[in-house]
């Protein structure tokens, strides 16, 4: 089943649902995945492809629902009843009028933002247990539930909710990586595709809005800095459509973004204990919205204090650094939109270009085959004093073998060599073992002086540029 061509990547995910519709049993798929990052752009024409059925709902009272559903099943089925009459009653008369017409034939029922369904009918999991359990026997329905809420969605799989252990298939949809981004700006150079990710991040619905002939600066200032602009206050408000109160969610955001990353500094910056913020961060956690990391080196993750939080979406830190100041000083992009970027933007690009280049460079170990061994985890390590961090960790599965990593977006020099190998050292004192150690250095401009370049030259240390990045 070929996918479309307008779906940029999601090669997997197609092919994921491809399986699920060519089985010959039952099945039934949850699909999760951020606002915007490209689920109805997927499973709406998958679903158009086998002649299913999509319907996306909204926050509209169960009747409104029922009534539009039927609607759309008979168009499908051809029944003018269904079309002009007032549509099915509830639940189990759409389901077994489904189950009577789909016969045992292949059928799909997508059922986009379920958890406004499940809103709006408290009991619709309950009726689809039992239509699961025992009126899907012998039929070949599948059935996919898609939500942009993904703490609702991984709920309906715990112990005690009634599709608890019913999904055959999970796929999480997850924003683009900057590989993939850089493919919405493809005449642009490689510098100016990691911007353009580290401003837009990885969600297509933002993407989408890139103008792929105009220059970064000038995409920026049309697509965010301009206040008439939806990403201009998007950053903003993006919480309100899952909660009522999200004050105190935001401002936890607010904290990270102004540079508190370790727990106690996100409460004090908010001015709330740590048991009242607790709650709001672990919803934070699983919209994945933000991230909690630990050094790689820490056997228990979920318990220790050495973990620092970050915010997840480059769009979401681009806009707390560069939009909201410029939003709280009443400053717009006229007169002068163009000294807007070059005045307010420009000037700290680099400084915040770091931590998004380092992203990319651990993002570039994960799918890359040039390593001299095979990865078994990747990820960062900073010393227990905080005093020397390793931007990129990959370690191999016995545990023997380490590739370490410094990254800088513009160029790198022996210096940072010689400290790479000084907390080199320090890793290995806390793993309480040698390694045989690769060094790597990363750079967005290459490396500079004769002596790093012959240290490249004779295999002290691998160099990766931005052409070895985009090659993957």
């Amino acid at each position: 089943m070929e996918k479309p061509a307008d779906i940029i990547d999601r090669d997997h995910e197609w092919a994921l649902l491809a399986r699920l519709w060519e089985s010959d049993r039952p099945e039934l798929c949850f699909v999760r995945g951020r606002r915007r990052v490209g689920k109805s752009f997927l499973l709406a024409p998958f679903t158009r492809t086998v002649r299913g059925i999509y319907f996306q709902a909204t926050r509209r009272t169960e009747a409104e629902q029922l009534r539009d559903l039927s609607r759309k099943l008979g168009q499908r089925f051809e029944d003018a009843a269904l079309i002009h009459g007032g549509g099915l009653p509830d639940w189990p008369s759409i389901l077994a009028y489904l189950r009577e017409r789909a016969g045992e034939e292949p059928f799909l029922l997508t059922l986009d933002e379920f958890p406004y369904l499940a809103e709006a009918a408290p009991s619709l999991t309950s009726v689809l247990q039992e239509f699961l359990d025992h009126r899907m026997r012998g039929s070949s329905i599948k059935l996919v539930l898609a939500g942009s809420h993904i703490t609702s969605m991984r709920r309906l799989e715990a112990a005690d909710q009634p599709l608890y252990a019913r999904r055959t298939a999970c796929l999480d949809v997850r924003p683009f990586d900057c590989l993939d981004a850089g493919r919405f700006v493809p005449d642009h150079n490689h510098r100016d595709r990691i911007r353009t990710y580290a401003a837009f991040g990885g969600v297509p619905g933002h993407l989408a809005l890139l103008a792929p002939d105009r220059s970064f600066a000038e995409n920026v200032t049309r697509s965010i800095l301009d206040p008439s602009s939806r990403l201009h206050d998007e950053a903003q408000h993006m919480l309100d459509a899952f909660l009522g109160e999200a004050r105190v969610h935001y401002s936890i955001l607010d904290a990270i973004a102004a540079g508190q990353h370790t727990w106690s500094g996100i409460t004090r910056f908010v001015g709330k204990s740590s048991g009242s913020l607790s709650r709001p961060m672990s919803w934070l956690l699983d919209m994945e919205i933000v991230r909690r990391i630990v050094p790689i080196t820490v056997a228990n993750a979920a318990r220790t204090k050495r973990a620092v939080y970050r915010i997840d979406d480059p769009y979401v830190r681009f806009w707390h650094r560069f939009v909201a100041p410029l939003s709280q000083a009443g400053l717009g992009p006229e007169p002068g939109s163009a000294r807007l970027f070059e005045k307010r933007v420009k000037p700290g690009l680099d400084d915040f270009m770091g931590p998004v280049f380092e992203d990319v460079c651990r993002a570039f170990v994960r799918r890359t085959d040039r390593l001299p061994f095979e990865p078994a985890r990747i990820g960062e390590w900073w010393s227990r004093a905080s005093d020397g961090q390793i931007d990129v960790v990959a370690l191999s599965e016995d545990g023997e073998a380490a590739l370490l990593g410094e990254c800088k977006w513009a160029s790198v020099d022996s210096h940072d060599l010689a400290a790479l190998r000084r907390r080199a050292l320090a890793l290995q004192t806390e793993l309480g073992r040698p390694l045989r150690v690769t060094y790597a250095l990363f750079s967005g401009e290459g490396p500079s002086g004769d002596a790093l370049r012959a240290a490249v030259a004779d295999g002290e240390v691998v160099h990766f540029g931005l052409e070895d990045l985009f090659a993957g």
